[in-house]
């Protein structure tokens, strides 16, 4: 991947600009942490862009079809904060592109977020896109770091030293911050004191995943009513995620879908999604093993998308059917046991 970055290495020579990201808001105590603890090291110069509110789930989903606020903050620590209205995507990119365009980010740190980013969530993470946006789009080190508690009382004092421990170490390494130029440092720390941390693993992001559990919630059934997420206006209105406190309806058990049900024939129904049993993935060498152990799990992500290896020698020539060229992808064991 070809980055406008200027590419020569960081090292100890200088200080370095980081981008403080976030998905649970700019008064997130996990941000306040880690701007402190980076700015601390005497070695960076921090600037924040973060959601004025909880935008945890948005994944890498940007703001098109609608204006996108950015207002002056103070966070302690950092150089300049804004509070933005866009989801962690927006945030990074009004931060590099509008915000500080005048600056160059060596490394976009996204955190600390409230909850592991583990396995497949880190597909639906909006903590893991902050970073990822950044490091895609300018060739900085992208850093996604998470608490692995749910708690609003959790203590984000070692999540935010380790993050800046780990940043010192990749800046102060001759050649490191070329090596992970445009790559995603996924980290998950588990919620124990320093002296109960096993150590540091780096790991590979496994299958791990808690299922959606849909409930029906109260809301106007006419055709165009509001939902119970909208204000007196008809407009989205944020009231916390996962229908925290939200009444809940019983779903008639039809086997085949509510679309089965002869009781709903016009109208609207209304859903929030709510968490469900545990897909678990304890195998050797994986994310959710290693911070179940008590380490610290390190993941190198790409940022862009990953890709399926094929033989190229095996592609039919111009003018193949589809099913000729889509055999190309079939791996030669399988193929000779057909």
């Amino acid at each position: 991947m070809v980055h406008e970055a200027d590419t020569g290495d960081v090292g100890a020579a200088r200080r370095a600009n980081v981008l403080v990201v976030n998905d649970d808001g700019i008064a997130a105590a996990g941000l306040v942490k880690v701007v402190e603890a980076l700015a601390s090291t005497g070695k960076f110069d921090v600037y924040v862009v973060a959601p004025d509110k909880e935008m945890s789930a948005t994944s890498h989903s940007i703001s098109i079809h609608n204006a996108v606020s950015a207002t002056p903050k103070t966070v302690p620590g950092a150089t300049r904060a804004f509070a933005s209205s866009g989801t962690p995507a927006d945030c990074t990119m009004l931060g590099i592109s509008v915000l500080y365009r005048a600056k160059r980010f060596d490394y976009i740190v996204s955190g600390v977020n409230r909850g592991d980013n583990l396995g497949l969530h880190v597909v639906y993470s909006g903590t893991v896109a902050g970073a990822r946006e950044g490091a895609m789009r300018t060739g900085a080190v992208g850093v996604a770091v998470s608490l692995d508690s749910y708690s609003r009382s959790a203590d984000y004092s070692e999540a935010a030293r380790f993050t800046a421990e780990l940043v010192s170490a990749v800046h102060d390494t001759p050649g490191l911050t070329e090596t992970l130029r445009g790559v995603v440092l996924n980290v998950n720390v588990p919620n124990l004191p320093k002296d109960a941390i096993r150590g540091v693993k780096l790991t590979k992001p496994g299958v791990s995943c808690t299922q959606a559990e849909w409930v029906r919630v109260p809301g106007d059934e006419s055709p165009n009513g509001k939902g119970p997420d909208s204000d007196s206006d008809g407009d989205w209105r944020h009231d916390g995620a996962f229908a925290d406190g939200v009444d809940e309806l019983p779903i008639p058990h039809t086997g085949a879908g509510l679309d089965t049900n002869d009781t709903w024939e016009k109208g609207t129904r209304w859903f929030r999604n709510k968490p469900g049993p545990a897909r678990d993935d304890q195998r050797e060498g994986f994310d959710k093993k290693a911070l179940g152990d008590g380490f610290v799990s390190v993941s190198v992500l790409a940022s862009g998308y990953a890709t399926v290896d094929f033989d190229p020698r095996k592609i039919p020539k111009e003018g193949a059917t589809v099913w000729e060229t889509m055999r190309a992808l079939v791996p030669d064991k399988i193929r000779s046991a057909a």
